[in-house]
């Protein structure tokens, strides 16, 4: 299967005008908003369009993974004018499902774990440590949340852990990209729980979104070429 390049192309054409509306909106430009609403909800169909189009062999707990994301990228969009976190719990909650289907794919992708590297393990110990960093930290702020803060954490760790069941069954290069994808992925979520439970980042948005796309697309790439290509 080649990769399916027009839909990469159109991903990234999205991804450069969405992150350019970030940055219109700490520059407090009303342009940035519009381009925000515009842009949003088409960056994570078009990732999975990437991965479906071409693809014989569909890992539909993969696409049920990017369903997830894409209902949390949805969810924080809609304003929250009382604060009332509303739709950031119904988002993180979107985003954590999502977190849930990627293990679930990756468990179904190692295929009962015969040919799996025990070894592959201690790759993993980055996310590990990374939790081990963050959760001290961030939960001091996290009042009330601190539960589903908690639960979040715990299961996107232990995503990232899943993508070493891919060792032993798939191309080491695509594996390698899951991997960090998944690391970046980690990061932009650890990055947009500080500024919201602890104190503001300049330029949050910006962190926040390029990581988050640039994580997921690294997985869904890394995927594509361990196991398709």
């Amino acid at each position: 299967m080649a990769l399916s390049i027009i839909p990469m192309i159109i991903f990234f054409v999205f991804v450069g005008a969405h992150l350019f509306g970030e940055y219109l909106i700490i520059k407090e430009n009303k342009d940035g908003m519009k381009i925000r609403y515009i842009t949003k909800p088409f960056l994570i169909p078009l990732l999975g369009l990437f991965y479906i189009t071409g693809n014989s062999a569909i890992n539909w707990w993969l696409v049920a993974g990017l369903v997830g994301g894409f209902g949390g990228d949805v969810c924080l969009m809609i304003p929250d004018p009382n604060n009332t976190k509303k739709f950031f719990r119904i988002g993180l909650i979107s985003f954590l499902l999502g977190h849930v289907f990627y293990i679930i794919a990756f468990i179904v992708a190692a295929d009962g774990f015969q040919n799996y590297k025990f070894w592959s393990f201690l790759l993993t110990l980055p996310y590990m440590v990374i939790g081990a960093l963050v959760f001290p930290r961030l939960t001091k702020h996290t009042g009330k949340m601190t539960k589903a803060v908690t639960i979040y954490l715990v299961v996107i760790v232990l995503m990232g852990v899943s993508t070493s069941f891919l060792w032993g069954i798939g191309d080491p290069g695509g594996i390698i990209l899951a991997m960090i994808g998944a690391l970046i992925f980690i990061i932009s979520d650890t990055i947009n729980a500080f500024n919201k439970f602890a104190s503001p980042i300049p330029y949050e948005r910006l962190y926040t979104m390029s990581t988050y796309l640039i994580g997921q697309f690294l997985i869904i790439l890394g995927f594509l070429l361990a196991l398709h290509i």
